[in-house]
């Protein structure tokens, strides 16, 4: 059982992802997208063309699901000349938190 201090910890430590968490666990439990998270995980920011190679689908198709990704405040985009590219957002705790779960 937990000591009280460790579950207020523990509460604090969840209290803003409440509601996010359902959404997260919704679009990670896609085998493609957690695919994607993992790849993002390990490069620094990856284009979509890249994702779409490395996933074997088209580039609209990985478009889509980096979106769902950047939906739920997993990643985020920028563009680069004509490229879009998406990163984790690495300084988020929850981000950590699923990262260190998933590796």
């Amino acid at each position: 059982m937990l000591a009280q201090k460790e579950l207020v910890r523990i509460q604090k430590s969840f209290r803003g992802d409440k509601d996010r968490l359902p959404l997260v666990f919704a679009a990670l439990g896609d085998p493609t997208r957690l695919k994607i998270f993992r790849l993002l995980s390990e490069k620094k920011d990856l284009c979509v063309t890249d994702v779409a190679k490395v996933c074997g689908m088209s580039v609209a198709a990985a478009s889509h699901q980096l979106r769902l990704l950047e939906f739920v405040e997993l990643a985020h985009r920028e563009r680069m000349g004509k490229m879009i590219c998406y990163e984790l957002r690495k300084d988020d705790p929850l981000v950590k938190k699923v990262m260190s779960i998933i590796q």
